[in-house]
Formats: C-alpha cells, structure tokens, sequence
C-alpha cells in the first residue's frame, strides 16, 4: 500500500506550509466549519463527522480488513488528525468565542 501525508485543513483556517517528507505524497482535505456553530453540542457533533468523513476520502477504507490494511488505516488516520489538531482546536475558539459575542 502506498504511503501517504495526510493532512486535513479548515476552510476557514490559513493552512501552515508542511513539508512533505520524502517518499510521501501529501494531501488534503478540506473540512468547512464556518457555517457551524460549534459552542453547541449539535455544532460539535457536525464537526466530528465531517472531520470523519474527510478522514475516510483522505485515508481509504479496508477492503480486506486484513491486519497490515488496518494498521495503515490507523496510522493515516491518527496523521491526520495529528497535522490537523492544532487548525481543530483554534477554529472550535474561534466560532465559541464568534458566537458568545453575537449573542
């Protein structure tokens, strides 16, 4: 299986220049937040779908669901969520902090 940076950006998010390492293709996968209100419990949860459905268009699913197949799976995953963390956390402040002030 091919190896892959995966990277997952929001939209609303200027993304860091990441280098790719060597051997690695890097992609990326938009997820949109500004229409979310995400100091609400509903917001949140819209929010974690689509980080998981970006999550299976930049990773795959198993087909075979073989161990090797899983492993890579969550590895992908777990890089993905890794590069994207920080942009996660600051646009969850962001519109909490856009929508406290808008009330």
């Amino acid at each position: 299986m091919r190896t892959m940076m995966a990277l997952l950006a929001a939209a609303a998010l200027a993304m860091p220049a990441l280098a790719a390492e060597t051997g690695y293709e890097q992609w990326q996968v938009k997820v949109k937040t500004a229409d979310l209100d995400l100091s609400s419990a509903t917001g949140q949860r819209a929010l974690d779908k689509r980080l998981s459905l970006a999550m299976t268009r930049l990773c795959g699913s198993p087909v075979l669901f073989t161990r090797d197949e899983l492993a890579d799976l969550d590895a992908c995953r777990a890089d993905a969520m890794k590069a994207a963390a920080a942009q996660i956390d600051t646009a969850r402040a962001q519109r909490a902090v856009t929508v406290a002030a808008n009330r």
